[in-house]
């Protein structure tokens, strides 16, 4: 299994999704989507390549779509690299 690594501005998107979530639908509907994304991330470990490529926008990136949001992340062989998590409606290349 592939090892999963948070980059720092990744962990802040998560902390702004769970403040959104909790500020129009209160803590425990924040935890449930924010728990839900923790275990899409773990699960990506097992198909890795789920994704479609963003080659486009960046070289060796990838996008996995969960829910309301994007998961952007690289892959090695040892290591899924999670470098952001934006909403749906985000410009991807502006905010990489």
């Amino acid at each position: 299994m592939l090892k999963i690594v948070i980059r720092p501005r990744a962990r802040s998107d998560i902390k702004k999704i769970w403040r959104y979530t909790y500020d129009n639908w209160g803590e425990k509907q924040a935890d449930v989507y924010t728990d839900a994304l923790g275990q899409a991330i773990e699960e990506m470990t097992e198909n890795p390549e789920m994704g479609n490529s963003i080659e486009h926008i960046r070289k060796d990136y990838r996008l996995y779509h969960f829910k309301h949001h994007f998961v952007i992340y690289r892959l090695s062989s040892t290591v899924l690299d999670v470098v952001r998590i934006l909403g749906e409606k985000m410009d991807i290349k502006r905010h990489l």
